[in-house]
């Protein structure tokens, strides 16, 4: 049950480790490699499927980086959030009310 939200705080937490990690390097073309290791499917779709280039977002290095970042972060972990939702009612499905607590409610 708690997995739910267990694996979106993780991921969120390795984010702030990956920011850190990354606001400390040399902006050069390296630098942002575990940005987009990260943060791979909306890379993907970024690169591949709009033709952008990373990191897809117009304006200075670091800024461009944390608003693609931090928004590609929030959609994941809300993605790991669902994906682990689902998996839930999957594994531990709803008990059926009987008839009489249904028709009280």
């Amino acid at each position: 049950m708690v997995m739910k939200f267990i694996v979106p705080a993780l991921y969120i937490a390795g984010a702030i480790v990956i920011w850190l990690d990354f606001s400390r390097s040399n902006p050069d073309g390296l630098a942002n490699i575990w940005i987009a290791i990260y943060t791979f499917p909306i890379a993907i779709i970024g690169t591949f499927l709009l033709q952008g280039e990373f990191p897809y977002v117009p304006g200075r290095y670091y800024e461009a980086h944390a608003l693609y970042f931090w928004p590609s972060v929030a959609l994941l972990a809300l993605a790991l959030f669902f994906i682990f939702h689902a998996l839930q009612k999957i594994a531990h499905p709803a008990a059926p009310m009987d008839a009489h607590k249904a028709a009280r409610h």
